[in-house]
Formats: structure tokens, C-alpha cells, sequence
């Protein structure tokens, strides 16, 4: 895994070097998913949630907070706890505990 990482900045360092800069929009996109992420993770540090109780509290749509939930799943970043009326109650997962 480490040198997935040296491989990967090597990479980036090269393109650096050229003068290759990612397109603005890219750059904006890429702030916003970060702004979400954290967003849902402030709200699951008050304890476990349903997906429509996130959405509810950060005033997003079901379906964003949907997708972002479960790649957040898929990157161990938050784990499903009880299930209660259908909808699981996600949880964060401790640092160091992600796949």
C-alpha cells in the first residue's frame, strides 16, 4: 500500500513539474464532496443517524446524502448499526479502523 501511495505522489510530482493543473471546476468539485463529507461527519460525531435524519439536518436531499453515506460506507469511514423502520442508524468509524 505504501507504494500505491509513492507511486501516486510520484505521479502528481511529475505533473507539477510539467505545469499541469487540474481544471478550476474539477477543483471546486472536488471541495464540495469534501465539504459534504464533512458535514455528515460532524453531524454522526452527536451519535448514530438514519440517512433521512442526516439529510434533515444538514438540509440536503435523501438521495445526495444517500450516495455519499454509502461510499462513505464503502471506504470504512462509517459503519450501519441497528436497523429501525427499514433505515439503518450509520455511525462513524474510529480513525485507523477504515479499509
Amino acid at each position: 500500500m505504501a507504494e500505491e501511495q509513492a507511486k501516486k505522489e510520484l505521479t502528481v510530482k511529475k505533473l507539477r513539474d510539467r505545469g499541469v493543473k487540474p481544471r478550476e471546476e474539477v477543483i471546486e468539485m472536488a471541495k464540495e464532496q469534501r465539504k459534504i463529507i464533512k458535514q455528515i461527519s460532524e453531524c454522526l460525531k452527536a451519535g448514530p443517524k438514519t440517512i433521512p435524519e442526516i439529510a434533515s439536518e444538514i438540509n440536503m436531499p435523501v438521495g445526495i446524502v444517500a450516495w455519499y453515506v454509502l461510499t462513505m460506507f464503502k471506504y470504512g469511514q462509517v459503519e450501519p448499526g441497528e436497523e429501525i423502520d427499514g433505515y439503518y442508524k450509520y455511525k462513524l468509524v474510529a480513525k485507523g479502523g477504515g479499509k
